[in-house]
């Protein structure tokens, strides 16, 4: 019900020369049997309900003149607009009373402030009447932003549901709790659920949640209000329904789960990084077991990024490595595993036959290097404005050469900051981190990198 291909970036390499990288794309897509396995639901939605949740993101038709105080901050108020807190009970009545669920799917919810509590456990999705009575209760709480509460609540939820199982986390804010936060991320991973983060605002705490995505192979949505002029990925503040309302399609078209990788190296073969370069971007965290792939969707499938480092070979055809897969198809109550997949290649005293490349995995290399560029150029803001452009310029040329359009924009505007205030703003620290983990997108024009780039990435 899975399939699975190997490419590496060389079929050839220089014999009696260590240090030498390999690059190896791994592609796994579900096979038809397994993409008409629709996977029952059981997603929480884990809802930030303090005091700033009340702050106005939609243009106002009029103003009252009057103001109101809530947990120590005061707010104007105006009429014909929306808070946040407002738009998100919008979202989530949408999704309760959508075509998308099916009887057999389940949705609990979760609030957080200073405390945590369940305000509807996992209730079937048939029984709207209870789930939108509880939304309409998000708007009864108020106070501080204890986050790792709030996903430690959902995470209990989700340990005794089946199927596709999934968190969405939803704040406006800086955790009061980032060591609970990052504990718990640690224990969504060991669930194998993936976690949606929803960040409303510039004053989220981007890494935190950046780090919640990685280990737990989910993806970030960036919500801004919308007298902002927002730039992929960042959504305007009344676009959340639509945005929430996909990722819910998503957790239903996720029809193999709990993908996990074993990798069996030859002596001195090491193996360095595992990336997911599509359809979003993610590290994948080491672990001693098998590493934890995630989830795969149906049609798109799931394509990843093995980074090793070699030791000196004589010339010869041998094989580097041994890649074993198991998943779960839920709706087909099935578990399964591949057939080990080799990884093999030849060393060469021939330079010309180990110059090959393979531009599709050339490709993928690049656009994962790009998140890396994206944070080497926010560090060197800080210190040296003219560093960062440059380094933001080649990350620029990167996307470009791999014709992603939505992500040379981001960079643009980061460039453009840094030449007229030597700094780049929080909004677009924001949008630019987060691109480089959603705008992934591949070419097939067959560009190769610069030499350059090749001698710089491989080492040969």
């Amino acid at each position: 019900m899975l399939e699975a291909k190997v490419h590496p970036h060389r079929e050839f390499l220089l014999a009696q020369t260590a240090g030498q990288k390999l690059f190896l794309t791994l592609t796994v897509t579900p096979t038809a049997q397994a993409q008409a396995a629709r996977p029952d639901l059981s997603v929480v939605f884990v809802v930030d309900t303090s005091g700033s949740m009340r702050e106005v993101v939609t243009e106002p038709t009029g103003t009252t003149g009057r103001t109101t105080t809530v947990d120590g901050k005061k707010y104007e108020i105006v009429k014909g607009a929306r808070n946040k807190l407002e738009l998100l009970t919008e979202a989530l009545n949408g999704i309760i009373q959508s075509d998308l669920l099916r009887p057999e799917d389940r949705l609990a919810l979760v609030k957080f402030d200073d405390m945590a509590d369940v305000l509807v456990p996992f209730t079937p999705a048939t029984d709207t009447q209870r789930l939108l009575a509880g939304v309409e209760r998000l708007d009864w709480y108020s106070g501080g932003t204890n986050m790792g509460l709030g996903m430690q609540a959902g995470a209990k939820l989700l340990q005794g549901e089946t199927g596709s199982r999934r968190m969405v986390l939803l704040t406006d804010g800086q955790a009061f709790d980032a060591p609970v936060v990052e504990e718990q991320a640690g224990v969504l991973a060991g669930l194998q659920i993936p976690v949606t983060t929803v960040g409303v605002g510039d004053e989220v705490n981007t890494e935190l949640l950046t780090l919640i995505t990685d280990r737990t192979q989910g993806q970030p949505i960036d919500v801004v209000p919308d007298t902002d002029n927002p730039q992929p990925p960042a959504v305007r503040a009344t676009e959340l329904p639509l945005a929430l309302l996909g990722d819910l399609k998503q957790a239903a078209n996720e029809v193999v789960t709990n993908v996990a990788l074993s990798v069996r190296t030859v002596k001195d073969v090491v193996l360095d990084r595992v990336t997911r370069v599509q359809p979003t971007q993610t590290e994948v965290a080491r672990a001693d077991g098998p590493l934890q792939l995630g989830n795969v969707e149906a049609g798109i499938g799931a394509t990843y990024v093995l980074e090793f480092t070699l030791p000196a070979r004589p010339a010869a055809r041998m094989r580097l490595a041994q890649l074993g897969l198991t998943y779960q198809v839920p709706g087909a109550n099935y578990r399964g595993e591949l057939p080990p997949l080799d990884v093999v290649v030849e060393f060469t005293g021939n330079e010309s036959m180990a110059a090959r490349v393979d531009p599709a995995v050339m490709q993928w290399v690049q656009q994962r290097n790009i998140e890396g560029l994206v944070a080497q150029a926010t560090r060197e803001a800080r210190s040296d404005p003219a560093q960062a452009a440059k380094t933001l310029e080649l990350a620029r040329s990167m996307t470009q050469r791999l014709g992603n359009g939505a992500m040379t924009q981001v960079l643009d505007r980061a460039i453009g900051e840094l030449g007229s205030s030597k700094t780049i703003s929080l909004g677009t620290a924001k949008t630019m981190r987060l691109g480089a983990k959603t705008q992934t997108l591949k070419t097939s024009d067959g560009t190769l990198p610069s030499d350059e780039d090749i001698r710089r990435m491989t080492g040969a």
